[in-house]
């Protein structure tokens, strides 16, 4: 369908579903009736080339002078697009995959393709208010990748460490093997120690950047390197809006089982960015033996849960999470006083 062909259409919504070479594109409308209308898919490389293309297309089929483009944030694959068109003016609404997932849930949609993926974002900027994505810190990217480059670099070095143990166990194992893995556990240390001194760099460099995260960084049991991991892997909490949808972007969500008389187990979705629950563990484990508040709120949820302390440990990561999140916001300082009697409080 061609728009311009069309009646009166008012607005416009162009969904696109990215994989790593390829979008598939769809344009979707509401007419002066009230009917949602959609153009058959068309699919793009994911190149500069492609946009290109993309955009001709899209000048081509719509009429309305306004015209959102909304695409959910998978991986990175969507990063240069989002980038390329907030370059050229246009709406782009940038998504938590969650949020289009729940809601589609509630159309009488079964199946799933790239082709009715796009119709489905169409369709959200057609229904919902798209929010315009602002691209984030271009110093948290960076700090984000470095952050990320360490993460597997301390994986592999602990992985190493266990080869090296294992052979020195075993029964005649070649020396040149050992001193091989030694090599390589220091090449790798070497490679840690440049990336921590280039991440302090790149932090502390930066007053607007590095205020809050010593700020926050104060409270017991937090730490500077455990608030910048959070801060990095959310791009400063660009795309949250609110409390609870910064704990579902974790995985710290609580998901309910129970139906009738059945109680099923209560537990977090582990569906988020696992390395802000990775950032919070070590934290949560210090602030709920050494933070007065955390303290107490740990020991409340032990009391209840007498056979699962790890349920308050994922509680006190939860309450950090948060916590980090409103004093980013807010640019307030920690008052440990009132969150203690905010804590007893609600107990």
């Amino acid at each position: 369908m061609n728009f311009s062909d069309s009646q009166d259409v008012s607005p416009q919504s162009v969904g696109i579903d990215i994989a790593e070479k390829t979008l598939e594109v769809r344009l979707g409308a509401v007419t002066s009736g009230h009917q949602y209308h959609f153009t058959r898919p068309e699919r793009f490389p994911n190149t500069k080339e492609g946009f290109r293309q993309m955009i001709r297309w899209v000048q081509s089929k719509k009429k309305a002078n306004e015209c959102w483009f909304i695409m959910e944030a998978t991986g990175v694959y969507y990063e240069e697009l989002a980038y390329f068109l907030h370059q050229k003016n246009r709406q782009v609404c940038v998504l938590v995959p969650k949020r289009v997932h729940h809601w589609a849930k509630s159309l009488p949609i079964k199946s799933k393709t790239d082709a009715i993926d796009a119709r489905l974002l169409a369709r959200y900027g057609l229904e919902r208010r798209p929010e315009r994505w602002q691209p984030g810190s271009e110093r948290l990217r960076q700090i984000k990748a470095l952050l990320r480059e360490r993460g597997q670099l301390q994986q592999q070095r602990t992985q190493l460490i266990n080869r090296r143990h294992a052979a020195r166990q075993a029964w005649n194992h070649p020396e040149s093997s050992l001193h091989r893995l030694t090599d390589h556990i220091q090449q790798i240390d070497g490679y840690i120690e440049q990336i921590t001194h280039e991440l302090d760099q790149l932090w502390q460099s930066e007053e607007q950047l590095a205020e809050p995260i010593r700020r926050i960084g104060q409270i017991t049991g937090l730490g500077c390197r455990s608030v910048l991991q959070v801060v990095a892997e959310t791009n400063g909490f660009a795309l949250i809006s609110n409390r609870n949808q910064l704990a579902s972007y974790a995985g710290l969500d609580v998901v309910l089982d129970q139906s009738g008389r059945r109680r099923g187990t209560t537990k977090i979705s582990k569906q988020g960015n696992a390395r802000i629950r990775q950032a919070l563990y070590m934290p949560a484990v210090c602030a709920s033996q050494h933070n007065r508040a955390l303290r107490a709120f740990y020991k409340r949820l032990v009391a209840r849960h007498p056979d699962h302390k790890k349920i308050a440990l994922v509680g006190v990561m939860r309450k950090l999470l948060l916590l980090i999140y409103s004093l980013w916001k807010s640019g307030q300082r920690y008052d440990p006083e009132f969150h203690y009697r905010q804590i007893t409080n609600k107990a």
